[in-house]
Protein backbone atom coordinates (compact mmCIF):
# COMPACT_ATOMS: atom_id res chain seq x y z
CA UNK A 1 0.00 0.00 0.00
CA UNK A 2 1.56 3.14 -1.38
CA UNK A 3 1.82 6.04 1.73
CA UNK A 4 1.53 9.95 0.06
CA UNK A 5 4.10 11.83 0.24
CA UNK A 6 3.19 15.49 -0.25
CA UNK A 7 7.35 16.52 -0.53
CA UNK A 8 7.79 14.69 -3.24
CA UNK A 9 7.07 15.50 -6.85
CA UNK A 10 4.50 13.68 -9.14
CA UNK A 11 5.85 11.44 -11.87
CA UNK A 12 4.92 13.91 -14.43
CA UNK A 13 6.56 16.87 -12.45
CA UNK A 14 9.04 14.42 -11.76
CA UNK A 15 10.50 14.17 -15.16
CA UNK A 16 9.96 17.37 -16.10
CA UNK A 17 12.17 18.20 -13.18
CA UNK A 18 14.47 15.97 -14.59
CA UNK A 19 14.85 17.38 -17.95
CA UNK A 20 15.69 20.72 -16.13
CA UNK A 21 19.19 19.68 -15.23
CA UNK A 22 19.03 16.60 -17.90
CA UNK A 23 17.46 17.34 -20.96
CA UNK A 24 18.22 14.49 -23.09
CA UNK A 25 17.63 11.92 -20.36
CA UNK A 26 15.09 9.40 -20.93
CA UNK A 27 15.51 6.80 -18.65
CA UNK A 28 17.30 7.06 -15.03
CA UNK A 29 18.76 3.87 -13.62
CA UNK A 30 19.39 4.25 -9.54
CA UNK A 31 21.38 1.45 -7.96
CA UNK A 32 21.67 1.00 -4.19
CA UNK A 33 23.24 4.32 -2.16
CA UNK A 34 25.97 2.07 -1.06
CA UNK A 35 27.35 1.57 -4.59
CA UNK A 36 27.69 5.36 -5.29
CA UNK A 37 26.26 5.80 -8.78
CA UNK A 38 23.06 6.88 -10.94
CA UNK A 39 23.40 6.35 -14.64
CA UNK A 40 21.17 8.30 -17.21
CA UNK A 41 20.50 6.86 -20.59
CA UNK A 42 19.29 8.92 -23.42
CA UNK A 43 17.16 8.18 -26.48
CA UNK A 44 19.45 6.13 -28.05
CA UNK A 45 20.49 4.09 -25.36
CA UNK A 46 23.57 6.10 -25.00
CA UNK A 47 24.65 7.24 -20.77
CA UNK A 48 24.83 11.25 -20.66
CA UNK A 49 27.69 12.43 -19.61
CA UNK A 50 26.46 14.51 -16.54
CA UNK A 51 28.76 15.66 -13.64
CA UNK A 52 28.58 12.59 -10.90
CA UNK A 53 26.51 15.51 -8.18
CA UNK A 54 23.63 16.14 -11.06
CA UNK A 55 23.44 12.22 -11.39
CA UNK A 56 23.00 11.90 -7.61
CA UNK A 57 20.28 14.97 -7.54
CA UNK A 58 18.76 13.10 -9.74
CA UNK A 59 19.12 9.92 -7.75
CA UNK A 60 17.18 11.84 -4.79
CA UNK A 61 14.78 13.07 -6.41
CA UNK A 62 13.58 9.65 -8.35
CA UNK A 63 13.79 8.67 -4.50
CA UNK A 64 11.76 10.73 -2.80
CA UNK A 65 9.22 10.80 -5.19
CA UNK A 66 8.59 6.60 -5.17
CA UNK A 67 9.12 6.62 -1.42
CA UNK A 68 8.60 3.38 0.65
CA UNK A 69 7.33 1.73 -3.12
CA UNK A 70 10.95 0.51 -3.99
CA UNK A 71 13.03 -1.56 -2.17
CA UNK A 72 16.52 0.84 -2.83
CA UNK A 73 18.60 -1.46 -1.82
CA UNK A 74 18.23 -3.17 -4.99
CA UNK A 75 18.29 -0.87 -8.57
CA UNK A 76 15.57 0.30 -10.09
CA UNK A 77 15.07 2.43 -13.31
CA UNK A 78 12.85 5.33 -14.12
CA UNK A 79 11.43 5.69 -17.46
CA UNK A 80 10.63 9.60 -18.02
CA UNK A 81 8.49 9.03 -21.07
CA UNK A 82 5.76 7.54 -19.24
CA UNK A 83 6.73 7.79 -15.23
CA UNK A 84 7.10 4.11 -14.75
CA UNK A 85 9.49 2.78 -12.02
CA UNK A 86 10.83 -0.40 -13.23
CA UNK A 87 13.05 -3.09 -11.22
CA UNK A 88 16.59 -3.30 -13.12
CA UNK A 89 17.35 -6.32 -15.41
CA UNK A 90 20.48 -8.19 -13.42
CA UNK A 91 23.64 -7.82 -15.20
CA UNK A 92 22.80 -11.32 -16.75
CA UNK A 93 19.50 -10.70 -17.83
CA UNK A 94 18.42 -8.71 -21.44
CA UNK A 95 18.05 -4.93 -21.05
CA UNK A 96 20.82 -4.46 -18.20
CA UNK A 97 22.98 -3.47 -20.98
CA UNK A 98 19.82 -0.99 -23.05
CA UNK A 99 21.92 -0.98 -26.02
CA UNK A 100 21.57 -4.88 -26.54
CA UNK A 101 17.98 -4.78 -27.11
CA UNK A 102 16.77 -1.87 -27.42
CA UNK A 103 14.40 -1.86 -24.38
CA UNK A 104 16.10 -0.52 -21.51
CA UNK A 105 14.75 -4.07 -19.43
CA UNK A 106 11.70 -2.29 -19.49
CA UNK A 107 9.31 -5.58 -19.21
CA UNK A 108 5.94 -5.19 -17.73
CA UNK A 109 6.90 -7.77 -15.61
CA UNK A 110 9.23 -5.63 -13.40
CA UNK A 111 6.92 -2.60 -13.44
CA UNK A 112 6.82 -1.32 -9.67
CA UNK A 113 4.44 1.61 -9.94
CA UNK A 114 2.50 3.08 -12.65
CA UNK A 115 2.27 6.59 -13.10
CA UNK A 116 -0.78 8.00 -11.35
CA UNK A 117 -0.36 5.71 -8.55
CA UNK A 118 -1.70 2.65 -9.97
CA UNK A 119 0.81 -0.52 -8.37
CA UNK A 120 0.89 -3.68 -10.23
Amino acid sequence: MSQNNCGAPMPGILGEEIRKVAPTTVLVRIFPVRRGFTYLFERDFYRTSLDHRIEEGVARLVRRAFGNLADWRVAHDFYLPTGDLYLTPEPHQKGYIPEDDQSFGLAPARRIEISGGNIE
